[in-house]
């Protein structure tokens, strides 16, 4: 009796050794078909429309990965501290090369779309002003990074000039913040309301000489004494809805909302409310 049950338990050993072997290699055929199958070779690339890059610019970063395995792809992409992005198919990699090649970019993702599909969809920056920089005039968005910089001639004129401040240096892509410069950090903030209240081309030139004493400038003869940051969104609709009733830079004024209650404008001929 010993013996046979000695024997049925062999049995049962090697059924199961059998099993889990059948069961490990059906897993290696499985991986092998997934990362060495030509049934997931990315040959094709589709990027989401972009205001300031072509597709074409976009899809130079990817060109390497054509006829590639997709799966391997991501894994080449990805290490110990991204594996998330194993998980979600994103290319860390090429996000990153793209991001810090094109500086309009906010934020990229790459994926890879099994069967033969790359993706990038992207968020892009918001130009909020410009500032000058020695003989450069530098665009930056509403986070003060520098998207773009422009000669004298080729300055565009829809934005406000930010005069006042002094950027230590700039590098595209970077903020010309370093969060120790009150004048930078005062004008960021403040373009930043501007462009949330789609105000950009109200104003010419704002100045942070004083950023407790903010000073707005439409040419040819308008001022706008606004005072602080204290109260800006209030002062800022308040400003626009005055020049929305037809006060521009030909109104030979100033306009005064530093106490963030009125605007009150002052002309040759005295005091209006």
């Amino acid at each position: 009796m010993k013996k046979k049950a000695k024997k049925r338990n062999m049995s049962r050993a090697a059924k199961i050794l059998i099993a889990a072997a059948a069961v490990t290699a059906v897993a290696a055929a499985a991986v092998f078909a997934v990362f060495f199958s030509p049934l997931f070779s990315i040959n094709n690339i589709e990027v989401q429309p972009l205001e300031h890059y072509p597709e074409e610019r976009i899809s130079s970063f990817l060109k390497d990965y054509i006829g590639k395995n997709g799966f391997r792809a991501v894994i080449g992409n990805s290490s110990l501290h991204q594996t998330k992005s194993f998980f979600s198919l994103e290319l860390v990699e090429a996000e990153e090369k793209i991001l810090f090649a094109c500086p309009y970019l906010e934020s990229v993702t790459v994926k890879f779309r099994p069967g033969h599909t790359v993706s990038v969809s992207a968020e892009e920056r918001k130009s909020a002003f410009l500032t000058e920089f020695y003989d450069l005039y530098l665009l930056c968005d509403t986070h003060g990074v520098v998207l773009e910089t422009f000669t004298r001639e080729t300055v565009p004129e829809e934005l406000p000039i930010v005069k006042g401040i002094t950027p230590g240096d700039y590098k595209l892509g970077r903020s010309i913040s370093d969060g120790r410069n009150d004048n930078i950090d005062t004008a960021i903030r403040f373009c930043r309301l501007l462009s949330q209240l789609d105000m950009e081309s109200y104003i010419d030139i704002v100045d942070v000489s004083d950023y407790n004493n903010i000073r707005l400038y439409c040419a040819p003869s308008l001022t706008v004494i606004f005072g602080s940051m204290t109260d800006a969104g209030v002062k800022l609709s308040l400003t626009k809805g005055v020049m929305d009733k037809g006060v521009d830079g030909n109104s030979n004024a100033t306009v005064t909302v530093a106490d963030g209650r009125q605007a009150t404008f002052v002309k040759n001929s005295g005091r209006e409310d």
